[in-house]
């Protein structure tokens, strides 16, 4: 088959929509915990922090963020290599332009129904929720303007664009699904490469088809709990 990247503001049920697509689609999602997870056994410990943060002036040349953020992307390449998988997050749709067998889409949301969704889940105030959406939605740009050197509000980047304020998340399930079994069966006319066309390292492969697999059986992932806080979804 081939990949699903998306991109989601927080709050938007991106994530919902994510695992809903991939059980649908018979796909992995593929978060940031499977991530770091394949970044800690290359020795990348720091990727939380590099990601989580926003960049200073001095850190964007600052060589263990560099190197971290570069891992990153060869990670992320190996999992769409591998296929069959929802990239969530990390900026994936700025990495696989042009791709006849990947997908990229955009889960956006208005403020108020985010502070509203975020408050339903954790509650606290409409002031402490807007202040933890709006910082958090600049530390994501952040990174994907500075370390991927993209813009996640482009809408010319992504195949679908679906606010969730007017399309319910269930039927942006349906949306992303038809989306994706359409783009399999008619590849696109514009495209100039496909999964095969990725390099990956052999080791770097093998491990990541091993995480993929183990993540299909529904075996947990060995380095945390998934995060359900607030920046998430």
């Amino acid at each position: 088959m081939g990949v699903i990247t998306i991109s989601r503001q927080i709050g938007s049920s991106g994530t919902f929509i994510a695992e809903h697509v991939a059980k649908e689609m018979g796909l992995v999602v593929i978060d940031k915990e499977d991530i770091e997870t394949i970044m800690s056994e290359y020795g990348f410990a720091a990727f939380s922090e590099i990601y989580d943060k926003a960049p200073s002036f001095w850190s964007r040349w600052d060589e263990t963020r560099a190197l971290t953020v570069e891992f990153l992307l060869t990670a992320m390449r190996a999992f769409a290599k591998v296929g069959n998988v929802v990239l969530l997050g990390r900026g994936g749709f700025s990495l696989f332009q042009g791709y006849t067998d990947i997908l990229n889409v955009r889960i956006k949301a208005p403020l108020e129904l985010r502070i509203l969704r975020k408050q339903s889940e954790f509650g606290g105030t409409d002031t402490q929720c807007r202040s933890i959406l709006e910082r958090a939605e600049v530390v994501r740009a952040m990174f994907v303007k500075s370390d991927l050197h993209s813009n996640q509000d482009d809408a010319s980047l992504f195949d679908l664009v679906l606010d969730t304020g007017i399309v319910e998340p269930e039927r942006a399930v349906a949306i992303i699904s038809d989306a994706f079994a359409h783009l399999l069966t008619h590849p696109r006319i514009d495209a100039t490469q496909t999964r095969a066309d990725l390099t990956a390292d052999e080791v770097l492969l093998s491990l990541v088809t091993e995480h993929v697999e183990k993540r299909r059986k529904g075996e947990k992932r060995a380095d945390a709990v998934k995060n359900s806080g607030l920046n998430s979804r």
